[in-house]
């Protein structure tokens, strides 16, 4: 299926690839907020989180959850403002 659908890119013009662009990043964006929603009742204040951060996996407690975040304190007096998406039960 995802072959043909690249295959039959080749043959749109500009006008059809930024409706093709335009409903890809709405699917994106629908699944996304589907995520974050499960993750939202998923996690609570209190709770022991991993995620890949910038300096490797981190591990962090769960000081807030917001809509689509997380304030996660990890520690050395340091906060950061994680999506839902990235995180998951340490």
């Amino acid at each position: 299926m995802l072959r043909g659908i690249l295959i039959d890119i080749l043959d749109m013009d500009e006008a059809d690839l930024r409706t093709l662009n335009n409903a890809a990043i709405t699917q994106l964006k629908a699944l996304r907020s589907r995520k974050a929603a499960i993750n939202r009742h998923a996690f609570k204040e209190g709770d022991r989180v991993t995620f890949k951060g910038r300096a490797g996996n981190m591990v962090g407690t769960v000081k807030r959850v917001k809509r689509k975040k997380a304030i996660v304190d990890i520690g050395e007096l340091r906060c950061w403002d994680v999506p839902l998406g990235m995180l998951s039960a340490a």
